[in-house]
Formats: structure tokens, C-alpha cells, sequence
């Protein structure tokens, strides 16, 4: 993630503000209906989609463990239409990649990386996973669509 919260290769907004990272913490998007990861939206999307990357009804073998109970970081391809249309674009296929500038990221992002992508509303609508880093002048992520798989996407409990 970049420094600035940014990613992008096309002009969109890749923001990690609606995590409540923000120095205003999940307060600040309470009064706007953002999900923030410490929302029930965020969890019941997560129980949704968990499954998809095997982390299913795991407490039944193992017990209950941290990749069972917390979601990975959400975030939106930047505000308004352009977040809507990023996602769009992840949902139907046509964008698995993002790209900004080497210095801007405090940590790189690694290949296996979970995140949930929020809509402009700040719905959670998407899950990706990082499969591939390219680390340069310029950082470039290649992501695939965990779930939904195939059509809109369910809702959630």
C-alpha cells in the first residue's frame, strides 16, 4: 500500500481510508455508512467469502484461530463513480492489476494478500487475492477475484 493510501495505473484512487487506518480511526466513517474492518458488514462478508480461500468453518477442526475471526484490510479504487467503476472492472474481469510509484508504499504488498474492495458507498463487494508483485521503478500488483466468483454479488447475512 503506498504511503498516501494511492494505487493505482490509471488514475483511480486505490484508498485504505475506509479501513479507519486514518488518524481519525473508524469514528470518522460511522457518520458516512462506510464499512470500516470493524464493521458487521465487513465480518458478514468475510464469513461469506472466507470459504472461497479454504479459511471455511475451520474452528470445527482446529479451533478458532485469527485468519477465522478477523477480515483482511478493505479498501475502494478511490471515491465516488471512479470507485464503482473500478470495481465494476474487477467484478467482470477486466482489471487484475494496479501499479504506483516504488517510493510511495510503506510495505510492499506480497503475493497470497487478501483485501476486500468496497464499493463508493463503502459497501464490501469483492475479494482479491495478490498473485503477483513486481517490484521497480514503478510497484506493480496483479490481483484475481477470490469471490464472488460469477455474477452480482450475494448478499450477505
Amino acid at each position: 500500500m503506498r504511503k498516501d493510501g494511492a494505487n493505482d495505473d490509471e488514475g483511480v484512487a486505490m484508498s485504505d481510508e475506509t479501513t479507519g487506518s486514518a488518524s481519525g480511526g473508524d469514528d470518522l466513517y460511522e457518520g458516512a455508512g462506510i464499512a470500516t474492518d470493524a464493521d458487521d458488514r465487513i465480518s458478514a462478508f468475510w464469513q461469506a467469502a472466507r470459504g472461497h480461500v479454504g479459511f471455511g468453518k475451520m474452528e470445527t477442526i482446529v479451533g478458532g484461530t485469527p485468519l477465522d475471526v478477523v477480515p483482511p484490510p478493505s479498501f475502494s479504487f478511490g471515491v465516488g463513480s471512479e470507485a464503482d467503476e473500478a470495481l465494476a472492472q474487477v467484478l467482470d474481469g477486466t482489471r487484475a492489476q494496479t501499479s504506483a510509484p516504488r517510493e510511495q508504499f510503506d510495505e510492499l504488498p506480497r503475493v497470497g494478500d487478501l483485501a476486500i474492495v468496497l464499493d463508493a458507498a463503502g459497501e464490501p463487494r469483492a475479494l482479491i487475492r495478490t498473485t503477483e508483485v513486481e517490484d521497480g521503478a514503478d510497484v506493480v500488483e496483479r490481483f484475481e477475484l477470490v469471490y464472488p466468483t460469477d455474477g452480482p454479488t450475494p448478499a450477505v447475512d
